[in-house]
């Protein structure tokens, strides 16, 4: 599947305010004091739509922003020799991409809209100087950083020890508690959204999506889950967990 880039389309109606932002809790500057946070949302360029299927930002492109994910959904990724996508992680609502250390220049990932998403910027510049004035800045990005980066640990793992079926569970899994956090999850704790095609799941997991497909239809005999349309119901959250040996509450 190939992925059209996008200039980034700056949303025209009044900007939410960060002191007021709904994922401020799960975002970058839930840990600065609300007194700073007016000062934060000056260092903010805008809040930008892009649309489903094109890219946020492309894996070599100048590294100029960072972005807190404001509403939809992002694959990140890693682009082979051969032109085809190996997923990273997805990112949801309030999850921090983009960001990169002084000296870097370039991004080393892409980041693939799921959905239609609207992202919060923020110059690479002004997070540098944030992080100089604010240690609670600095120490979230570095703990942001780290959760990433064992999320990708894990992926990587996934792929070199565990079965197909055990990597498609533990995604499913590790996306369920992730949605849990953000009350995305149906009353009744069954049905989580899931806007990822098989192709895009497949990427994530390593997989082709003939054998993607084949996986789900087992999970689906075996009476662990029920595909919808841009959704997923949990039939048997225990059993999912167990066959993806995910552990709650270790990654982000």
């Amino acid at each position: 599947m190939q992925a059209q880039t996008q200039k980034l389309t700056e949303v025209r109606e009044p900007h939410t305010r960060c002191v007021e932002c709904p994922i401020r809790q799960k975002a970058l500057f839930q840990v600065v004091a609300e007194d700073y946070i007016h000062k934060a949302e000056t260092r903010r360029t805008a809040q930008y739509r892009v649309g489903a299927r094109h890219t946020l930002y492309q894996e070599g492109a100048p590294a100029l922003m960072a972005f807190t994910l404001y509403s939809g959904w992002l694959l990140l990724y890693r682009t082979h020799s051969d032109g085809s996508r190996q997923g990273l992680r997805v990112a949801l609502p309030g999850d921090f991409v983009g960001y990169v250390s002084t000296g870097d220049s370039s991004y080393s990932h892409g980041a693939l809209a799921i959905t239609d998403v609207t992202v919060c910027g923020f110059r690479q510049g002004d997070l540098h100087d944030m992080i100089d004035t604010e240690p609670d800045i600095a120490r979230q990005i570095t703990t942001i950083h780290s959760r990433y980066l064992a999320t990708c640990e894990s992926t990587m793992l996934g792929l070199g020890r565990k079965s197909a079926e055990q990597r498609i569970a533990h995604t499913l899994a590790d996306l369920y508690h992730r949605l849990q956090l953000l009350s995305e999850i149906s009353e009744d704790g069954r049905v989580m959204p899931f806007p990822m095609t098989q192709e895009m799941l497949g990427e994530l997991t390593g997989l082709t999506p003939v054998h993607t497909n084949r996986v789900l239809r087992r999970l689906r005999e075996d009476g662990l889950i029920i595909g919808q349309r841009q959704k997923i119901e949990v039939l048997d959250l225990p059993r999912l967990v167990e066959l993806g040996e995910y552990r709650v509450g270790r990654l982000p």
